[in-house]
């Protein structure tokens, strides 16, 4: 849709509809586009603004938490090549959408809002842009797949976050607090649901990374489908050591305090049924223990062939955090205790 100066005008319908064919002319149009800084540059079509989002959910997470896209990353200066603009440019669109810049479109905050609400969609539109880059010539060196949805990398990291609603409300209350008194006529449902996203994004930089770090195995008892070329969706989970709600802003995306593990291993250790001594040793509290010598079923997958005996790490990983180690341990100790006392 044209607003009469030749420019385009977008609506939220135009992002969320994208078809191949629309996705396949537009990087037809940003082929033929003029080098960069020979002339003022165009608009972000559809397909740029989604892969600015993508590479918003691959990025490191700021301090504060912001999503940042860094401009010396190798797939954002491809990418920025790619499309014909500057890696800078490629970040200021990502803070138009997450509502960082008040001079962005009105539609972006709600993209932002749809996005984050609902990955699977966004898994999906990012799809169909790289089938219609595919279509239209462009090899994987050109137009990488930097999110991995062939290696099933993508939908690993979105299921690997186990933050619950209820959590990431709790994130975002008192920064809506500040807002509300600085912004009493705001709009305050779609800057709320845009701070839900922020926080939403950032659990999934940490659910991917903690994967990455263990090279998608169970740190616990090293079960992995990655290896056999199987989709390990909700087969692996990106657990805090330091529990989430006891964790501040800064702990709850640390790779130091994530570790990959399946789901039985993940429920027992969040329960406190073993812990982790210093020396990254496995150690099983004393009513596991006996269950492992009183039951086979428990023995299988907790016994000596179901739970390493400590933690098995790449020589390029980072290892778990001492002080979210102590923490743990700490918790498992008290637990043990008021069991003792009959408390829990």
């Amino acid at each position: 849709m044209s607003n009469g100066t030749g420019a385009q005008v977008l609506a939220l319908r135009d992002y969320l509809g994208l078809t191949p064919s629309d996705a396949q002319l537009q990087w037809l149009e940003v082929s033929n586009r003029a080098e960069l800084g020979t002339k003022r540059q165009p608009d972000f079509t559809v397909i740029e603004t989604l892969l600015c989002f993508g590479l918003g959910l691959v990025a490191m997470p700021s301090a504060s938490g912001r999503i940042n896209i860094r401009e010396s990353d190798p797939v954002v200066k491809s990418l920025a090549k790619l499309v014909k603009r500057t890696p800078a440019s490629l970040a200021a669109k990502l803070a138009n959408l997450d509502g960082r810049r008040p001079n962005g479109a009105k539609y972006e905050p709600a993209l932002w809002a749809e996005l984050t609400e609902n990955f699977s969609l966004f898994e999906a539109l990012y799809d169909v842009v790289l089938f219609a880059g595919r279509e239209v010539g462009l090899s994987d060196r050109e137009l990488p797949d930097f999110l991995g949805t062939a290696d099933f990398t993508l939908r690993a990291a979105l299921d690997a976050d186990q933050t619950t609603t209820d959590e990431i409300h709790a994130l975002v209350e008192p920064d809506m607090n500040e807002w509300l008194k600085a912004n009493p006529e705001g709009d305050v449902a779609l800057t709320e649901r845009a701070m839900l996203g922020t926080a939403r994004v950032g659990q999934k930089q940490f659910a991917r990374r903690v994967l990455e770090n263990s090279e998608y195995s169970c740190a616990f008892c090293g079960l992995s489908f990655r290896d056999q070329g199987l989709p390990s969706s909700r087969m692996l989970v990106a657990s805090h050591i330091k529990p989430w709600r006891h964790s501040n802003n800064q702990e709850r995306v640390d790779l130091e305090n994530g570790l990959a593990s399946c789901p039985t291993h993940d429920a027992a250790f969040d329960g406190l049924l073993f812990t982790i001594d210093k020396e990254l040793n496995i150690v099983l509290g004393a009513g596991l223990q006996q269950a492992v010598d009183n039951s086979p079923t428990i023995a299988r997958n907790f016994g000596p062939g179901g739970l390493r005996s400590s933690l098995q790490l790449t020589r390029l990983a980072k290892a778990p955090g001492a002080l979210y180690l102590d923490w743990h341990r700490a918790l498992a100790i008290v637990d043990r205790n008021n069991v003792m006392n009959g408390e829990a």
